[in-house]
């Protein structure tokens, strides 16, 4: 993680979420707010606990997941740079129901959920913005439920490596060839698409032996991304 030192208000003046605020909003909410580096590992909050902030990760994957009575975890979501965490609760006084932590070394940026209520109070575009992100996150979760329960573990695969940012790909990466990169552990992703790991890896295996893509660690090759689609 580089040790640049960050602009807040311009950091903020550069999020989706945030580009309704003038100047001297930003500046406020930047003076209010507290940037907060975590090694990888490290605990962000607990399932229980009081919402106290809106934590929006500058650098790193933070892993949102819930922990079973025998110590088995269930990934939930995986929250890249630019993506906000416990924003769905900042209208309740609902205490987290997961878990969340530094899947690798964060830079998080921590806005006190009283300082965001007030800025939303005083500012119609951020609220229609907070609350276009959780129709967003809604809609995400409905289409996880779907996959989950009508899809193959199969299915899920395809459309998770369809969707993911793609790294290297060719002028038309609709029909042709594109490289994507696994955000985290074959682990983390495994549980995040609700298959255990060996199920994961038998599918990537049975994905590669029929020639849909290439495996290198976490680089996924795609060489024809329509026969994969269509692959089931």
């Amino acid at each position: 993680m580089g040790s640049r030192r960050l602009n807040v208000p311009s950091y903020l003046s550069h999020q989706p979420l945030f580009k309704g605020m003038n100047e001297s909003e930003l500046v406020n909410m930047a003076d209010a707010s507290q940037l907060r580096r975590l090694g990888r590992g490290e605990a962000i909050f607990q399932a229980g606990e009081a919402c106290e902030a809106l934590y929006l990760v500058v650098e790193g994957l933070v892993k949102l997941y819930a922990r079973g009575a025998q110590g088995q975890e269930k990934v939930i979501e995986v929250a890249a740079a630019g993506e906000c965490v416990s924003e769905a609760l900042m209208f309740s006084d609902v205490a987290h129901s997961v878990n969340a932590c530094a899947l690798t070394d964060v830079l998080l940026l921590v806005i006190p959920k009283s300082v965001l209520l007030q800025a939303i109070n005083g500012n119609g575009e951020l609220a229609i913005g907070l609350i276009t992100r959780l129709s967003r996150r809604f809609t995400r979760m409905v289409k996880d439920i779907e996959a989950l329960t009508l899809q193959s573990g199969v299915e899920r695969v395809v459309d998770y490596l369809l969707q993911s940012p793609v790294v290297d790909g060719g002028q038309d990466t609709v029909e042709g060839d594109i490289t994507v990169s696994l955000p985290a552990s074959k682990g983390t992703i495994a549980s995040l698409l609700s298959v255990t790991p060996e199920h994961f890896s038998r599918i990537l295996h049975e994905l590669q032996a029929n020639g849909l893509i290439a495996v290198n660690r976490r680089q996924i090759h795609i060489p024809d991304v329509q026969r994969l689609a269509c692959y089931s």
